[in-house]
């Protein structure tokens, strides 16, 4: 569970800091202690995808 979210959290980490994951986190309304545990379905993956790029400015990595 929450593998694939794990991933979009390191993906944001590496190309945008800590502030990122905060912005993640907001824009998602799922910390990063919540997804590591949040099932990795269609809808949160797509809700991921969706700020991963707006935050990052690039295609998150595929799931």
């Amino acid at each position: 569970m929450g593998e694939k979210l794990m991933e979009m959290y390191s993906f944001v980490e590496e190309h945008a800091g800590l502030s990122g994951k905060i912005e993640l986190a907001k824009e998602t309304n799922l910390p990063g202690t919540k997804a590591a545990t949040a099932p990795d379905s269609a809808e949160n993956l797509e809700r991921f995808r969706e700020a991963v790029a707006e935050i990052t400015g690039e295609e998150p990595p595929e799931p």
